[in-house]
């Protein structure tokens, strides 16, 4: 792995592992999810606004689309 990112070298290295127990699978479900959890973090206010329009644009694309079809249809029938 990269030498930028030295703490997450244990992870890089993981091998493929033998399915075990139902417990042990559910064990290690809990670790990987609190790894995740660990890193995570909140998104600040520009982040946010940035995620926001880019749905909103979407949103608007998806539906002026949809209004174009639906505009052809009406027009020439099938």
């Amino acid at each position: 792995m990269s030498n930028r990112y030295p703490k997450y070298e244990k992870y890089g290295t993981k091998k493929k592992e033998e399915k075990g127990s139902v417990y042990e699978r559910f064990i290690n479900l809990i670790r990987s999810i609190q790894r995740v959890l660990k890193t995570a973090n909140k998104p600040g206010r520009s982040e946010y606004m940035m995620t926001f329009k880019i749905v909103i644009i979407g949103l608007l694309i998806l539906g002026a689309l949809s209004y174009v079809i639906q505009l052809i249809l009406t027009i020439i029938p099938l």
